[in-house]
């Protein structure tokens, strides 16, 4: 159960924070022209929020791909650089994420999700058309990163194995920019085959990918 707290901004805008049963912060609603407006969509996000778990209400994903050949991003670009994201609906995102597995190599990451329908799919589809590779697969620009940051922060409810993804993501960046000031450039090779002559400069992951299993970690 929610606890809801109505607030009013200087504007004369509503909007209201629900909390838990522990009085943790769990959600604050946009402004909104009047109180009713702004308690209706406090309602339907705790709906939302209550089915989600269930696989009984529509979610919009923001799920991030990153292979195990990325050098990282490079110099003085964004932390996501280089990677791309794919804006999709589902009941059930974990399905989903199984599903995907299957035609893609590198690690998947939930990286937001928020309420949905198929209009508000298409809708985030238009806003990023500007970034959009191939299907459902957006590259990952700093417009585009920063909304499913902001959804994530904003509706804050993330698989708990994923908000460790992305954690760890974080770490992986650092370490891959130390990575590149150390060479004074990108790595020639990143992550290649055994099997193949390797040339230059080569980077071999052994922390953050699959070249060395570790168990458990690969597992929702």
């Amino acid at each position: 159960m929610a606890d809801f707290q109505m607030q009013r901004s200087e504007d004369g805008r509503y909007s209201v924070k629900a909390h838990g049963d522990d009085s943790d912060f769990v959600y604050e609603t946009e402004l909104h022209a009047s109180e009713e407006l702004a308690m209706e969509a406090a309602v339907r996000w705790l709906e939302w929020a209550d089915n989600l778990a269930i696989g009984k209400t529509e979610s919009i994903y923001y799920i991030l791909v990153v292979p195990e050949t990325w050098p990282g991003p490079a110099p003085g670009a964004h932390p996501f650089s280089g990677l791309h994201l794919k804006i999709g609906r589902t009941n059930d995102v974990l399905k989903r994420l199984q599903n995907l597995r299957t035609g893609t190599s590198g690690e998947l990451i939930i990286m937001a999700l928020e309420p949905g329908n198929a209009a508000i799919e298409q809708a985030r589809h238009a806003q990023f058309a500007s970034e959009r590779r191939q299907g459902e697969w957006f590259a990952c620009s700093p417009a585009l990163c920063q909304h499913a940051m902001n959804t994530w922060q904003r509706n804050n409810l993330l698989p708990p194995e994923h908000q460790r993804r992305m954690l760890r993501l974080a770490d992986r960046i650092h370490a891959y920019r130390a990575m590149r000031d150390a060479l004074g450039a990108a790595p020639d090779m990143v992550n290649p085959s055994l099997n193949e002559n390797w040339r230059g400069n080569v980077f071999l992951d052994l922390v953050y990918t699959n070249l060395v299993k570790k168990g458990g970690l690969d597992e929702i």
